[in-house]
């Protein structure tokens, strides 16, 4: 780390510290119930940092890309404010779709692609960014995720040199300052509602710019783990007729956090680390996209090992019952 970034992560800290004290001093918490997968009041929106790091980025060099710090900002003190009082779904997804549209104007897809594509990147970027909120469950499986995406980027960068390396950095700092207080097994704060939707937006963001020159829907395998995970348990739960903006605790990972007593970071650990490894194997080390032939056997091949595993899991509580 070079002076700079030490000191952009001791203000990440001090901003950290401060909102922890005022968290507790307000009463921004989250109180644990029948969903939670934790079992003591612990302070809520620790992912302000996140936002945090793009506003000092932004300042430090020279204000670019508005439109999308704007769009983050916004969405940022909405989630905020829903981790505070609880807001209406219209008035949050409505603030997505607002936020979604600066992120938008500022990659300037509204001139880059036909305009029936449009409902679609709409629709998939929503999806990504609640899909990540309601992943947002255990202790360390947000930031560490985060961590390998971020960290991916970065190394694809080396060879496609498209994005933003300082944001980059910044928002890992972020991540890493987050981590102190959330990677244990007792976490002192959680990412909240803006830390997991800020980060599902900067995600998009990146792969949005990504989509653009790739031309090819593989990129996605970026997010395969988290992805195959929301998307089937949201099926699931649709074919139970289930509530599905509600919270639950039908994840693979909440499972093996709740009824498998298995260690709440050990499971981060895996989830970011199978990432990693998807990571690397397809865009890093080949230094390309995989071809979307071998992007859709991968993503069968992950699917199938992934309903083997759940399934699994439950027989195994219900011989236990």
């Amino acid at each position: 780390m070079n002076l700079s970034e030490i000191i952009v992560f001791l203000i990440l800290l001090l901003i950290a510290l401060v909102y922890h004290r005022l968290a507790i001093r307000f009463g921004i918490v989250d109180k644990p119930n029948h969903r939670s997968s934790h079992s003591q009041v612990t302070v809520r929106g620790g992912g302000i940092l996140f936002p945090a790091a793009v506003v000092l980025w932004w300042f430090a060099y020279d204000f670019q890309h508005t439109w999308m710090v704007l769009g983050l900002v916004g969405i940022s003190v909405v989630s905020l404010l829903d981790d505070i009082y609880t807001l209406s779904s219209r008035v949050r997804f409505g603030a997505q779709f607002v936020a979604l549209t600066f992120a938008f104007h500022d990659l300037d897809i509204f001139n880059q692609v036909d305009w029936y594509i449009l409902p679609i990147l709409y629709f998939i970027s929503l999806g990504i960014i609640n899909a990540i909120n309601f992943m947002d469950g255990i202790n360390g499986i947000t930031g560490l995720y985060a961590l390998v995406f971020f960290g991916s980027l970065l190394a694809v960068d080396t060879y496609l040199q498209l994005f933003l390396p300082h944001l980059i950095q910044y928002e890992i700092l972020a991540i890493f300052v987050f981590l102190i207080f959330n990677l244990r097994k007792k976490a002192l704060m959680f990412a909240g509602d803006i830390g997991s939707i800020s980060i599902a937006y900067l995600m998009i963001y990146f792969l949005l710019q990504w989509y653009l020159v790739a031309q090819s829907w593989t990129i996605i395998l970026f997010l395969a783990i988290f992805g195959i995970d929301a998307f089937l348990t949201l099926l699931e739960r649709w074919r139970k007729k289930e509530n599905l903006l509600e919270p639950h605790r039908s994840h693979f990972y909440q499972l093996l956090a709740n009824q498998g007593k298995k260690d709440q970071v050990m499971i981060a650990l895996a989830y970011a680390i199978l990432q990693l490894i998807i990571n690397f194997g397809l865009f890093i080390y080949p230094q390309h996209t995989p071809n979307p032939y071998l992007g859709a056997i991968l993503l069968i091949a992950i699917g199938g090992a992934y309903i083997f595993a759940k399934r699994t899991l439950l027989k195994k509580f219900e011989r236990q019952l």
